[in-house]
């Protein structure tokens, strides 16, 4: 278990890891920048992780853990499962947006929608209408396109409501269903 010491200076670094990521890729970001903006030194960063990238990953998987949890909470199906993760990936809108930017997409997409809730609610639409070979595809279809909505909704400063968003993407899943059937 972690001390409040050690949380506050993974948060410092997490921030700032954060804040470098709004203006450099990844492969940009020095141990050196990256402590500067964080206040500690580097034998600090070290004692907590390897690279910058092991700090990218422990950050996706906090954000990927919180989004679970609040779907878990919440506990909603349908389109108001979603409209939920929409609603918090909105509230931290900056985060996840320098999140998507920094992660390869298939890498992120496939994280962000084999979250048990969202599988579930993927499997409860997709059923078993279609041969299995054509589910994995429609899954990956809907998985990817879905994404691309959700990665550009997020670029925007002032966009659609949660709401509208996931009346989009529902329409377009039973949309898509349905032309398979």
């Amino acid at each position: 278990m972690e001390n409040q010491r050690i949380r506050i200076t993974k948060k410092m670094l997490k921030n700032a890891l954060m804040d470098l990521l709004e203006n450099q890729p990844i492969g940009k970001v020095t141990v050196y920048s990256l402590c500067e903006k964080a206040e500690i030194n580097r034998t600090t960063f070290y004692k907590y992780y390897g690279s910058p990238y092991e700090l990218l990953d422990e950050i996706e998987t906090d954000y990927f853990r919180e989004l679970e949890h609040c779907l878990t909470e919440n506990n909603e199906e349908g389109s108001n499962g979603l409209v939920s993760a929409l609603c918090f990936l909105e509230g931290e809108r900056k985060n996840w947006r320098v999140l998507i930017n920094t992660v390869h997409d298939e890498e992120f997409a496939q994280r962000l929608f084999d979250l048990p809730v969202i599988r579930r609610l993927l499997d409860h639409y997709i059923g078993n209408a279609q041969k299995e070979g054509q589910r994995d595809y429609i899954r990956l279809f809907i998985c990817h396109g879905g994404y691309a909505i959700i990665r550009q909704w997020l670029k925007k400063d002032n966009g659609e409501s949660p709401e509208e968003i996931a009346d989009l993407i529902f329409t377009l899943v039973k949309n898509t269903i349905q032309a398979t059937e």
